[in-house]
């Protein structure tokens, strides 16, 4: 037995000094293995995130930045310009018209609103359409603006109003209060809406475009139809555009077929999405004793025409 005088004493042995050597080799590979394990360990981590964050996160979440690139569409190129004669009626009393132009070309909205009043060849629109009805109303149209239109499309009232709350009430700003009654006209209606933003519903536009046109407000009215419109039409309403189109061919009298609405799909989407910047224009009208003034009639016919 070997007794240290000092605790700090080391003692090696004869046998381990003869194998010095032995232990220099395997010191020298374990400082190898260790420095190329620390190099590699680095290098992947450069090029892989071994964080926390990255281990827990779920397969399926997504950072706003990824979903961002996934989500980024590319649009499909579309032009041309198609014009529509709306009309909305009850019981074959034409409530009011109006003039729409969807234009691929600068991807924008065109919108007259006309009141039934309105005199073509010396009839009024009202009684062309109660006895003509919808396509000779269009007709009518085309003889007065002096360009053609491609569609009709002829709503009953309540048609209207629940193919309007389909797509969706419309956030709108009321400039002045509304108080109004007529009991006069065929079709008896009131209005009674206040200043301010205000959620707009399908009766609410039909009273309001009706309350615009009995009382010379087009621009008014053409401005409700326009935010309606480019509200209306979006990302959730393409989504269910098969379920919306079937509800419309349903509701309405008109001459728009499948086919059209199939060929339509690609501008669908161009003025559906979020992301793209679709243009209104109020076209006005100015009338003379229920006829449009010449100066209106030149103006709106350049905002048809093709």
């Amino acid at each position: 037995m070997r007794i240290f005088k000092n605790r700090g004493d080391i003692f090696f042995s004869k046998t381990n000094r003869e194998k010095s050597a032995e232990q220099k080799l395997l010191l020298f590979a374990l400082v190898f293995i260790v420095a190329f394990t620390v190099v590699f360990v680095m290098f992947t981590a450069v090029k892989n995130d071994f964080s926390a964050k990255t281990f827990f996160k779920p397969d399926n979440i997504q950072t706003t930045a990824e979903q961002g690139v996934e989500n980024e569409l590319i649009l499909p190129q579309v032009s041309g310009k198609n014009n529509y004669v709306i009309m909305v009626s009850e019981e074959k009393n034409l409530l009011f018209a109006y003039l729409l132009q969807v234009d691929m070309d600068s991807v924008s909205y065109k919108i007259t609103a006309l009141s039934p009043n309105t005199k073509s060849n010396g009839k009024a629109l009202a009684d062309i359409f109660k006895y003509d009805g919808a396509e000779n109303t269009k007709i009518a149209v085309e003889e007065l603006i002096g360009t053609d239109f491609d569609y009709y499309i002829s709503f009953e009232r309540d048609k209207f109003i629940e193919l309007f709350n389909d797509f969706g009430d419309v956030k709108y700003p009321i400039i002045d209060a509304v108080k109004y009654k007529d009991n006069q006209s065929a079709v008896a209606y009131s209005v009674r809406i206040k200043e301010g933003e205000q959620s707009i519903k399908g009766s609410d536009a039909v009273n309001l475009v009706r309350y615009y046109v009995d009382n010379s407000k087009s621009a008014s009215a053409n401005d409700l139809l326009l935010t309606c419109l480019a509200n209306q039409v979006n990302q959730q309403s393409y989504n269910n555009r098969e379920v919306l189109f079937g509800k419309f061919i349903k509701s309405a009298q008109t001459n728009i077929t499948v086919k059209d609405f199939t060929n339509a799909t690609d501008s669908l989407l161009v003025l559906s999405y979020n992301r793209t910047g679709v243009s209104i224009y109020n076209a006005p009208v100015k009338y003379e004793n229920n006829k449009i003034s010449k100066n209106s009639l030149n103006e709106i016919k350049g905002y048809y025409s093709k």
